[in-house]
């Protein structure tokens, strides 16, 4: 039992102050003046002097150093610093902040990260959660080794015995990491991509991407969490290329009724001679039928217009020069699909010159009012079953005007 005398108490709260009056100027002097520096630079590195918890670690660590460093000079070498105990404790401890400092340090770089672009979608917080499992099991067997007073290649050494007992303790997470340098290599999802997995019924935004978890948020504003190594096992459907591409695809059909589809007399031809936009292929088209119908017998069936054709015609038309749609560099078709027992499907297939969801809807939209409303003027319907249906097929009046 180590005895303290009178002079070794007064030497003793000297250090205890003197340790106290450090932290206190490293807190209220030195720090403030390093982040007035660092929050006037245009560099990211600096930023690391301004996480208050990291500035928070550095001081302990600080601390500790210069208490080794007082006890070591004459002033301040009593006998109660000199003790097998005492030497561990405070070599477990300056261990302990050192390796918190460390930790607190990759989040700091993580957060960083998040500012520069070439890394801001990559999954760099998945990187540096596998880094503090390494980190944290290193500073555990340090601090133990120190304790025991045994050497750490001494526990390092052990571990090679217990390597099966590991790979089963750690199985997710050996997994979650291959999956997410996977991930990372191969550019499968990034942060802010808009992503499908219906296996887990996630459709919406990706927030987070860890080491054993990916989040999205859904467009309910619900939030699925997905299993980081599943993402590379299972079906992910991803529209960043969507994005990318600046145009989102419509492809919808409307089922025209079979019994509205007819061969065009002169006078429903006069009448559609009248829309600008189907003008010249009209011309175009009966000057083509009326070559064809002259070079054959007159025996053989001649070519005649369709209000079904003529109305394609028309759609192309109508949507090349539809301010909402590039037609220039994508895909623009209108097809007719097989028929079926609800009647033939005429299919829009084109894309938007915008990726926004709600202006995307209100140009699909207003396609489509243009195109129902556009239809009695081909003498085309919309199926629609019940009454209206029944009344068509049996040549009865369909509208006011028609009574």
């Amino acid at each position: 039992m180590i005895n303290l005398t009178t002079s070794d108490l007064t030497t003793l709260g000297l250090l205890i102050g003197v340790l106290f009056a450090s932290y206190l100027i490293l807190r209220s002097v030195v720090f403030p003046i390093i982040k007035r520096g660092a929050s006037k630079t245009t560099t990211y590195i600096d930023d690391l002097f301004l996480d208050k918890k990291f500035l928070n670690r550095v001081s302990y660590v600080f601390v500790l150093v210069f208490y080794n460093f007082l006890i070591a000079t004459p002033q301040f070498n009593l006998d109660i610093f000199n003790t097998e105990i005492s030497t561990r404790i405070s070599s477990s401890l300056l261990t302990l902040f050192v390796g918190l400092t460390l930790l607190e340090m990759l989040n700091v770089l993580n957060k960083v990260s998040e500012n520069i672009d070439s890394l801001r979608n990559k999954p760099i917080k998945g990187y540096v959660q596998i880094v503090k499992i390494a980190l944290n099991s290193f500073i555990f067997i340090i601090i133990f080794a120190i304790i025991t007073g045994q050497p750490v290649s001494y526990y390092i050494s052990g571990l090679g015995a217990l390597t099966a007992v590991l790979l089963l303790v750690f199985q997710d997470t050996i997994l979650s990491f291959i999956a997410s340098v996977q991930i990372g290599q191969n550019n499968i999802i990034n942060n802010g991509d808009w992503i499908e997995v219906p296996e887990y019924g996630a459709d919406g935004d990706v927030i987070d991407i860890a080491l054993h978890t990916v989040k999205v948020q859904n467009w309910d504003k619900t939030i699925t969490t997905i299993p980081t190594s599943k993402i590379v096992t299972t079906s992910v459907k991803n529209w960043r290329g969507m994005s990318e591409y600046g145009g989102r695809r419509i492809k919808r059909s409307v089922s025209i009724d079979i019994s509205s589809v007819k061969f065009m007399e002169q006078k429903d031809i006069d009448k559609l001679m009248e829309i600008p936009s189907v003008n010249k292929y009209l011309s175009e088209k009966i000057e083509d039928i009326d070559k064809f119908n002259a070079s054959i017998d007159e025996n053989k069936e001649k070519r005649r217009l369709t209000n079904l054709g003529t109305l394609r015609a028309y759609l192309i038309n109508y949507l090349k020069n539809h301010d909402g749609l590039n037609t220039d560099s994508m895909t623009l078709l209108v097809r007719q699909l097989s028929p079926t027992a609800v009647g033939v499907p005429l299919e829009l297939y084109t894309f938007t010159n915008t990726t926004d969801w709600v202006e995307y809807e209100g140009i699909q939209s207003d396609i489509f009012d243009h195109i129902f409303a556009v239809l009695p003027k081909f003498g085309l319907r919309a199926f629609q079953e019940g009454t209206v249906e029944a009344a068509a097929a049996r040549g009865l009046p369909i509208t006011e005007s028609e009574i």
